[in-house]
């Protein structure tokens, strides 16, 4: 398949809207720039935007190849951007950040890349050629001096000053990226950045570690990339979307879809001479055609790598994202069993997440003892029986008089590490989840203080039928429902997933004051017992 032709077609669907909705009145106060809904007129964006009208202008097989409307509307956006620079050279994020350097890198990175595609031959290019240097030149300056907020940042401002070197060496570039560098990569032995973000982070970071690989001449920086794009596959799932929950940022909980990383696999493919990571990049970009989403290669990177997209394997079987993974150091297990993926999360109130094709839903673990809420699992580890076991333990006391004035009245202010305790209580809860050939046994055992209700809500997305004993049941948005015995079964119209036996020894279907209420997205299904006890259910994909 002719990749770059599809992208050429994609990034000109997007022109045809900056040429018709461009501001072009010279006296507007907003001139150069556009309309977006959502955001309003955004130098960040508008600069940004600046880059996929290059791409066209200097590429020979776009109907848009050296059109002068073309090279006007880029003009217009980089002096739209001129005119929002402050002085230091850097940008604002209009909805929080001010004066911000790393916001000022993105815009730099979606316009050096392009920029080295620029073959000016005519006056008007070399013109709007200085206008466009000349304000990356300023941004840059930027880059040498400001900060950053979050750890991708440092990646992101460093790649973008390994390309505006390549464009304008000049040394200061090179100090700052490398006081940069003398920090070390925040990419652990799993492959796993910092921020923990799947769904968006990673990706930028190994954006960042491609372009500092090749501008810095550092191909030991590929190696992170290598064994981020590896861990990946326990984040995908076979429909290409990706698990988001353990994110630490604004990624989590949403579902994107994963050919952003196809450019990735397939050009650290290529540096690496590996033909199973580029295997999964042509997987992900068929997929993204197959299913109409947006074609994620740029132009520029195919013009300016044409080796790396040409002569391609065949696309991996998606039996690629059918993976076992623990990692330790972020609290994350992976499992695949029956074409159902299952992921365990320490720390969070919803413990487990599960997905066959459609079928998704979750669980999240709540006790009422005490002030705790909910079964805020930890150390997840393998037994060494092919099963894997997390445990929560919950503390329960009452406090003893001082006895004697504590130098204030306010509660508030009073030390309160000095107060004895009694009553102290404990309860115990481990749950092992083994896997079988068609999904997973989940057992619960609890230990200690008797008489506090456990409970499990199961939280299906709605777009199923629940089946049970002597009832079927539309899973609704928002509803509720109480399983006492039997198995009960989830079904789309092609897929089915059981789950069962089913228990519940009380009518709790929610925790007490800070609690994380059920959700109004999801159907919920209730499984409750009283301590102490010990169950076991499965959850099968048939």
């Amino acid at each position: 398949m002719d990749y770059l032709q599809r992208s050429i077609e994609s990034v000109e669907k997007g022109a045809e809207f900056l040429l018709n909705y461009q501001i072009t009145n010279p006296d507007d106060p907003d001139f150069g720039g556009y309309y977006s809904k959502g955001f309003g007129v955004v130098a960040q964006n508008c600069g940004a935007s600046a880059g996929s009208l290059i791409d066209l202008y200097f590429c020979p097989g776009s109907k848009y190849y050296r059109d002068p409307k073309v090279l006007q509307c880029a003009d217009g956006l980089i002096q739209h951007l001129r005119n929002h620079l402050h002085e230091d050279g850097t940008v604002d994020y209009f909805c929080c950040n001010f004066h911000s350097a790393p916001d000022t890198a993105f815009v730099t990175l979606g316009l050096a890349k392009p920029a080295l595609l620029i073959d000016a031959q005519t006056e008007v290019e070399n013109a709007f050629k200085e206008k466009l240097f000349d304000t990356l030149h300023h941004m840059g300056e930027a880059l040498i001096h400001e900060g950053f907020h979050t750890p991708n940042h440092r990646w992101v401002i460093s790649s973008a000053m390994s390309l505006l070197n390549r464009l304008m060496p000049d040394q200061r570039y090179i100090d700052r990226i490398n006081e940069y560098l003398a920090e070390h990569i925040d990419c652990n032995e799993d492959g796993e950045f910092a921020e923990r973000s799947a769904g968006g982070y990673n990706e930028i970071n190994n954006r960042a570690m491609l372009l500092l690989a090749e501008n810095l001449n550092k191909p030991e920086l590929l190696e992170h990339v290598r064994r981020n794009l590896t861990l990946m596959r326990a984040f995908i799932h076979s429909d290409c979307s990706i698990f988001t929950e353990n994110s630490t940022r604004q990624d989590k909980g949403t579902a994107p879809y994963a050919e952003k990383y196809a450019y990735q696999y397939l050009l650290c493919g290529h540096m690496l001479k590996d033909r199973e990571l580029q295997s999964i990049g042509v997987l992900l970009l068929e997929d993204s055609i197959k299913n109409g989403r947006p074609f994620p290669l740029s132009i520029h990177d195919q013009l300016l790598y044409p080796e790396a997209f040409k002569s391609l394997p065949e696309p991996a079987d998606k039996s690629v994202f059918t993976v076992d993974r623990l990692l330790k150091g972020s609290g994350l297990l992976r499992l695949s069993r029956g074409g159902m993926n299952l992921w365990a999360v320490e720390k969070l109130p919803i413990f487990l997440f599960l997905k066959k094709n459609d079928i998704d839903f979750y669980i999240k673990g709540g006790i009422n003892f005490f002030n705790c809420r909910h079964l805020l699992v930890e150390d997840i580890h393998e037994c060494g029986d092919g099963s894997y076991e997390m445990s929560y333990k919950g503390k329960g006391c009452y406090l003893q008089p001082f006895g004697e004035y504590q130098g204030t009245a306010d509660w508030w202010q009073m030390d309160r590490s000095k107060r004895k305790t009694s009553g102290n209580l404990e309860i115990t809860v481990t749950i092992n989840i083994k896997p079988v050939e068609d999904g997973f046994d989940v057992r619960v055992r609890t230990e200690g203080c008797p008489g506090s209700t456990i409970r499990f809500e199961i939280g299906v997305k709605p777009n199923v039928l629940v089946r049970g004993e002597g009832y079927h049941i539309p899973a609704t948005a928002g509803g509720k429902l109480i399983a006492q015995k039997g198995d009960l079964t989830l079904f789309d119209g092609a897929d089915t997933v059981s789950i069962g036996p089913s228990f519940a020894a009380n009518d709790i279907v929610s925790g007490l004051f800070g609690a994380v209420p059920p959700s109004d997205g999801r159907f919920n299904i209730f499984f409750n017992d009283v301590t102490n006890f010990d169950r076991t259910f499965s959850i099968r994909a048939k």
